[in-house]
């Protein structure tokens, strides 16, 4: 059996160690998952929702606890991780309280017919959870799937044990039986065995391309249905503006955005000829003046990665594309530090050919993109392998909607950053997935729409 090691990316001392399971155990918990399986589907939905308003009571009242495991575990900025965990909790609320409504059997009549459809739940739910954030990423998943009558085993990222331990201690202090939700500490060679195992019925992902490929093909292999939330490379553009000082600010704190760990925020910055040169200009005054610190400081704008191998991935992504002939404005390296740190970067000039436009670069680095008009920023945002996200900034809202409708992605954000929230389909396309995680939609995806017929 082999460690999985929870390391603090600000002191890089060990959090703790824990070891994988075997595979005697993993099947153990998969005959569990079943049994409980048989009786959760009976249970009303009176007592689901209520132990769910009991799970959301016990993440308030663990709210600062919560978000230091995430400052510990991945280096999260404390602040920003409190106030994750609070649209965790809005989001456990929201699925609590409309999931009986959603679910609802429904009576329709069609000429000579009368029927009814009926959202049946289908058995255990393999789910793969990312570090990134690691306890809404989970709850995103498993709060629908649980509610619909499912059960749900878990294996989360290496590096976010103790996240991954707290989520199932809340379940149980929240009173749910035995072998609802499971974390599974396995190895990635194991996911063939449980997706082969009959009683997992449906396989939920969110990680990256390379690991959505597999995992989406050993799903088709024994024709296992399954959601793919993977990588984006999302576009911004700017239109027309008098307030482009503005835009570069929100530009940069967009990007930012969890230390630019995160899938949906942008990456692509699509700039018109008339206001490159101001934009880029802006843009580095505030980049620069972010103050790079520990994470437990409120005062910290940019905090470490969560891994060291991922610094060292983004540094190579970054050298790469200033060797394709991008150019370097601020940043562009390792921090001369112990910990984990990338320095905040801005790389221009970027064309279609280069790494930073092709490539998700994870972490906090800006690729400005010249055109000549706002027809080529939308060919351009449209010019990708990705299609998570997307950003469209500027003073004329008629004007950004109609670039919005034309960016092919799964969700365009006007003048705000992108987000997501429970009540609303989130998803990507081409390379960034398939199926929608959030909103009504979701809660059905993990049933059978079973039809009645009168």
């Amino acid at each position: 059996m082999s460690k999985l090691i929870s390391i603090n990316p600000y002191t890089e001392e060990i959090n703790s160690i824990f070891e994988t399971i075997s595979r005697e155990e993993l099947s153990r918990k998969i005959d569990l998952a079943h049994s409980a399986f048989k009786i959760w589907k009976q249970i009303s939905k009176s007592e689901k929702k209520a132990l769910f308003l009991k799970l959301a009571d016990l993440i308030e009242i663990q709210q600062k606890e919560l978000a230091e495991i995430q400052t510990k575990e991945m280096g999260m900025l404390f602040w920003y991780s409190f106030w994750g965990i609070g649209g965790t909790i809005k989001l456990t609320r929201w699925f609590a309280n409309n999931f009986e409504s959603i679910l609802a059997n429904e009576i329709q009549t069609a000429e000579w017919m009368q029927f009814e459809y009926q959202y049946d739940p289908l058995g255990i739910i393999y789910g793969i959870a990312p570090w990134n954030f690691p306890f809404n990423q989970v709850l995103r998943a498993a709060i629908p799937n649980i509610l619909a009558g499912n059960t749900t085993i878990y294996k989360h990222a290496s590096n976010t044990p103790l996240a991954w331990q707290k989520i199932e201690s809340l379940f149980r202090e929240a009173g749910f039986p035995e072998g609802i939700y499971q974390n599974i500490f396995i190895s990635n060679s194991e996911s063939e065995y449980i997706i082969s195992r009959e009683e997992i019925k449906w396989v939920n992902i969110t990680a990256s391309e390379w690991a959505g490929r597999n995992i989406g093909s050993l799903a088709w292999k024994y024709l296992k249905p399954s959601v793919l939330e993977l990588g984006g490379n999302d576009a911004f553009i700017v239109a027309s503006t008098t307030h482009l000082e503005e835009i570069a600010k929100s530009a940069v704190m967009a990007r930012m955005s969890n230390n630019g760990q995160k899938c949906n925020s942008s990456k692509r910055f699509l700039v018109q000829d008339k206001d490159y040169e101001d934009f880029c200009k802006y843009a580095q005054i505030y980049i620069e003046s972010l103050k790079i610190g520990d994470p437990m400081d409120p005062s910290t704008d940019i905090w470490p990665l969560a891994r060291k191998d991922l610094v060292d991935e983004i540094d190579l992504q970054v050298q790469k594309t200033i060797s394709e002939w991008a150019v370097l404005v601020t940043g562009g390296k390792k921090l001369d530090r112990k910990w984990y740190f990338y320095a905040p970067t801005i790389l221009r000039n970027i064309t279609p050919e280069m790494t930073a436009y092709r490539k998700e670069i994870f972490g906090p680095v800006l690729s400005i993109i010249r055109v000549k008009d706002v027809e080529e920023a939308i060919g351009l945002a449209n010019q990708s392998d990705f299609g998570l996200c997307g950003c469209v900034y500027g003073d004329d809202d008629e004007e950004l909607k109609k670039i919005a409708r034309r960016i092919e992605t799964g969700a365009v954000f006007i003048n705000k950053p992108a987000a997501s929230q429970p009540h609303l389909p989130f998803g990507g396309i081409k390379k960034s997935g398939y199926a929608k995680e959030n909103g009504p939609e979701w809660l059905r995806a993990f049933t059978n729409k079973k039809v009645i017929i009168y």
